[in-house]
């Protein structure tokens, strides 16, 4: 569903109308998929704020740097 995503967003695709197309087609929205992950989320759907958060993650946009340590020194 990622690639799907970036890829509708990249053909010029506007966010709601991503959201939309999953709803309407019945994808589980990530809260609903796992709600044990997502506890504080309803899963009652794709919203702007899921497709949005999706595209800007960085370990999706390949912007993420490190791993959560500090650098060693050498």
């Amino acid at each position: 569903m990622v690639r799907w995503i970036f890829a509708r967003r990249l053909a010029g695709h506007p966010v709601a109308r991503i959201a939309r197309v999953l709803n309407e087609a019945g994808v589980p929205c990530p809260s609903a998929s796992d709600p044990g992950r997502n506890p504080h989320r309803p899963g009652a759907g794709w919203t702007l704020g899921t497709v949005t958060t999706i595209l800007q993650n960085p370990r999706y946009t390949g912007r993420q740097v490190g791993t959560g340590s500090a650098p060693t020194k050498t």
